[in-house]
C-alpha cells in the first residue's frame, strides 16, 4: 500500500472523526457515570464519615456517661461505706452500752447476794449472841439481880424526875389511871415503898401503883403509865441483841426516859 499526503492525510481525518465519536459516544457517558459514580462513593464516604463521627461522638457520650457513672459508683461506695462504718460505730457503742448495763446489773446482783449473805451472816451471829445472852441473862436473874436493878431505875428516876414530870403529870396531882409497876420476882413492901416514893416525886402526891409480875422481864422493872412506860429490865439486854426496837424504854444500865405506846 502506498502511502502518500491524502491517505495519510484522510487516516488523520478518520482517526480525529473516530476521538469524535469516541469522545462524544463513550468518554462523555464513561466519565458522567465515573462522575457519578465517583459522586456516589463520595456521598457514601461522607455518610460513613459521619455515621463514623456520629459514633465517635456517641462513644465520647458513652465514655462521658462510664465516667460519670463511674464517680457515681465511688461516691456511692464511698457513701455506703461511711454508712456501713457509722452503723457499725451505733452497734458497737449500743453493744458497749448493753455490756456495761449488763456488768452493772451484774456487780449489782452481786452486792445484794454479798449483802444478803453478809446479812444473813449476822442475823446468825446475832441469833447465836442473843440466844448466849439470854441464856447468861436468864442464868443470872435473881431477886438480887433485881433489887440492883431497882436502885438504878430509882436513882435513874431520881435525877431525872424534874425533866420527866412536865411530861407524865402535873406535880402535885395524882394520874387519872395508876401505874402498872411490873417486876420479875415478888417485890418486898420496902422496895414497894421506895418505888412508889419516887413515882409521886415525878407523877404528884397520891399515887397508888398497881403490882403485877412479869417473868418475861427476867429482872428488873417495867413502869406502864397512860402513854408511856419506863423500864429498866434485863430483857430490855436480850431485846438489843436481838434487834428489837427499844428505842425509848430503859435498857438496863441506863438512864430513864419516857415511851409512847405503841
Amino acid at each position: 500500500m502506498n502511502l502518500d499526503a491524502t491517505t495519510f492525510a484522510l487516516e488523520i481525518l478518520n482517526f480525529a472523526v473516530l476521538l469524535w465519536l469516541l469522545r462524544r459516544f463513550l468518554f462523555k457517558p464513561v466519565q458522567a457515570a465515573l462522575a457519578a459514580r465517583a459522586q456516589a462513593q463520595q456521598q457514601q464516604r461522607d455518610t460513613l464519615d459521619a455515621r463514623q463521627q456520629a459514633l465517635d461522638a456517641r462513644a465520647q457520650a458513652l465514655a462521658a456517661q462510664e465516667a460519670g457513672l463511674a464517680g457515681q459508683r465511688e461516691v456511692a461506695r464511698q457513701a455506703l461505706v461511711e454508712e456501713i462504718a457509722a452503723l457499725r460505730s451505733q452497734r458497737l457503742a449500743a453493744l458497749d452500752e448493753e455490756l456495761r448495763a449488763e456488768r452493772e446489773k451484774a456487780q449489782a446482783r452481786l452486792q445484794r447476794e454479798a449483802r444478803a449473805r453478809q446479812e444473813q451472816a449476822d442475823r446468825q451471829l446475832q441469833a447465836r449472841a442473843a440466844g448466849f445472852v439470854g441464856d447468861y441473862l436468864q442464868r443470872l436473874a435473881s431477886p438480887a439481880v433485881e433489887a440492883a436493878l431497882v436502885e438504878l431505875f430509882l436513882s435513874d428516876l431520881a435525877a431525872r424526875a424534874a425533866a420527866l414530870a412536865p411530861q407524865l403529870a402535873t406535880p402535885g396531882q395524882a394520874p387519872v389511871e395508876p401505874p402498872t409497876v411490873s417486876s420479875a420476882f415478888p417485890l418486898p413492901e420496902a422496895l414497894r415503898q421506895r418505888i412508889t416514893a419516887g413515882l409521886a416525886a415525878v407523877l404528884g402526891q397520891g399515887v397508888v401503883p398497881r403490882w403485877a409480875q412479869a417473868p418475861e422481864l427476867l429482872a428488873g422493872l417495867s413502869v406502864h403509865l397512860p402513854g408511856h412506860q419506863l423500864e429498866t429490865s434485863l430483857r430490855r439486854g436480850v431485846d438489843a441483841f436481838n434487834g428489837l426496837d427499844v428505842h425509848a424504854v430503859l435498857p438496863a444500865a441506863a438512864p430513864a426516859q419516857p415511851q409512847k405506846e405503841a
